[in-house]
């Protein structure tokens, strides 16, 4: 008996539902090699992982959605058994969704999963409260006081780290929870000070560098704590690193809290709710510039997040001693980076990463005197890194998001409105979290989550580095003729500064895996501190005898 052609014309035409997911599977494995080819090849690694998240989430939905509307046994069921299944998929789906949360790495990527109900990491810990004094405060020639130490990049040039970490590794003197945040510790003499959120409370923490004793806390109420898909990719907690000077401490909070306390004890000189005061916003993913002290002057400078009004600003100075302001200036929206202090043709300058663009403003008064493009958005392809002001009125930028670095030349032959004129431009030097430094004209840097070597006079690649394991969106310190290296992962990576070729000397993990650093390492003398969003460790590091200079390594 021959069968019914409509019926074999019907089955034939649906012979792609049948073999759905086979193909389904086959397409995107088709998808996913491509761009593992492409990422080989030169795509921006952000854009690679963004596409391979989106090829996993399609490839369970495709299947889920088959399964619920053409696997036969449910085809089978009748109208309001199948739309109740179907319905019933889809409040799991979105249940499961609902009730955890997660940490994620530079590249959006999950790191840590809980259960919404359960308190965040910083909740759990002990409320912190200590009001003793910091006796014996004093300064020395080993002390970091603020974010990236005393330079434009981060730098310790007077210490000289052996190398041989399998005869003499870093001696762990402590390591202990930290409550949540991305600063890194200021130093001066005995104590190191950071910020860190404890559950509702926003602190200012001063422990004692040899042994992690508190000596004394600041608390604000405040807390950072996105909920939204997209500031939820930050993290909690403060970002900016405290800026100590003068037996001072000065703060900037994530949500826009400027404090001014004594060093010694920690108790409020003065404070400003940048927010409320001056009508900003903070950022989507927190205010995380720190503060400047502008030297030979009496102010300190901060960035403020998004000015509420087409004609407002977003770049403040304060009197130091009194916290009255002086000016308000700069663009509408600033980035995640920190105002910096230059002299450009004998002008004191303070040089600001805007959302979009990059400007210098005149100490005195806050007036733009140049400014140049540096495309970005502050909830999207984000700028974090510093600029670097270098000799003959230069300035080096570098941005993620596949953007790159640039050289401008600053050109002041009209101290009243000065020029900046781009000399290259290059897709090198992709920092999206990190910060360059620099050692005789060449730039190293993480590009992207590459090590890389960039020769700052032409922007031409000396060599790019893919390391197993890898470093991932991790923080740079040169120290002396190295570099060291604090992974995304809490490994340190100790390097040659060596612009011919990457050579790796030392490694070990000195923070939990299960963290997230995108926090600064510091190094105080032979002290090396480091943390992250979940745990702070001090080590001792084996030094040698001779500094760099000693050793024939080169100004």
């Amino acid at each position: 008996m021959s069968s019914d052609p409509a019926t074999s014309k019907s089955r034939d035409s649906k012979w792609w539902i049948r073999w759905f997911p086979l193909l389904w599977s086959a397409l995107l494995a088709v998808l996913y090699g491509l761009i593992q080819y492409w990422l080989a090849n030169g795509m921006d690694t952000d854009k690679g992982v963004v596409a391979t998240i989106a090829i996993l989430n399609l490839a369970w939905m495709g299947l889920l959605v088959w399964l619920l509307f053409c696997w036969p046994p449910i085809v089978r069921l009748s109208i309001a058994q199948k739309w109740l299944l179907r319905a019933a998929v889809a409040a799991v789906v979105i249940a499961v969704f609902a009730s955890i949360d997660v940490d994620y790495d530079g590249d959006s990527r999950w790191r840590a999963i809980r259960f919404a109900w359960n308190a965040d990491p910083d909740e759990q810990l002990e409320a912190l409260e200590a009001s003793n004094v910091a006796n014996g405060w004093q300064t020395s020639p080993d002390d970091y006081p603020r974010f990236l130490g005393s330079g434009y990049w981060a730098e310790v040039s007077d210490v000289m780290i052996d190398d041989d970490w399998e005869a003499r590794p870093p001696e762990l003197l402590w390591k202990q929870p930290i409550g949540a945040g991305w600063s890194a510790f200021a130093v001066v003499g005995d104590y190191a000070i950071t910020q860190e959120q404890r559950g509702a409370q926003e602190l200012v923490v001063c422990y004692r560098a040899i042994d992690g004793d508190v000596v004394w806390t600041h608390a604000d109420n405040a807390r950072h704590d996105p909920t939204d898909l997209g500031g939820g990719l930050g993290g909690i907690g403060p970002r900016a690193t405290p800026t100590v000077h003068n037996g001072r401490v000065y703060t900037m909070g994530a949500t826009g809290i400027v404090n001014c306390l004594d060093a010694q004890t920690g108790e409020p000189i003065w404070s400003h709710n940048i927010p409320e005061e001056y009508a900003v916003t903070p950022l989507l993913w927190a205010n995380a510039g720190s503060p400047l002290v502008v030297p030979d002057t009496n102010l300190v400078v901060v960035n403020g997040g998004q000015a509420n009004d087409a004609d407002g600003h977003s770049l403040f100075a304060f009197d130091r001693d009194t916290g009255a302001l002086v000016w308000q200036a700069g663009p509408q929206v600033t980035s995640y980076a920190s105002p910096v202090y230059a002299v450009f043709a004998e002008v004191p300058q303070i040089i600001q990463v805007n959302e979009s663009t990059v400007s210098g403003h005149r100490v005195d008064d806050g007036q733009e005197l140049w400014m140049f493009e540096q495309p970005g958005s502050s909830s999207g392809n984000a700028s974090c890194s510093q600029p670097i002001p270098l000799a003959d009125d230069r300035v080096l930028v570098s941005k993620g998001y596949g953007i790159g670095a640039k050289l401008v030349q600053v050109d002041g032959a009209d101290t009243m409105k000065f020029g900046a004129e781009q000399i290259w431009a290059k897709n090198v030097l992709k920092t999206k979290l990190a910060n360059l430094v620099v050692r005789n004209g060449y730039a190293y840097g993480l590009d992207h989550t590459l090590m890389s070597c960039v020769d700052v006079e032409t922007g031409k690649r000396k060599w790019k580095k893919r390391r197993s394991g890898g470093l991932g969106h991790g923080q740079v310190l040169l120290v002396g003729d190295k570099i060291f290296v604090l992974s995304e992962t809490g490994e340190g990576v100790l390097l040659e500064c060596n612009p011919d070729k990457y050579v790796e000397l030392a490694s070990m993990q000195l923070l939990t895996e299960d963290g997230v650093t995108w926090n600064n390492p510091v190094i105080a003398g032979p002290l090396l501190l480091v943390r992250n969003n979940l745990e702070a460790a001090c080590y001792r590091l084996p030094l040698l005898s001779q500094s760099p200079d000693e050793a024939g390594a080169g100004p």
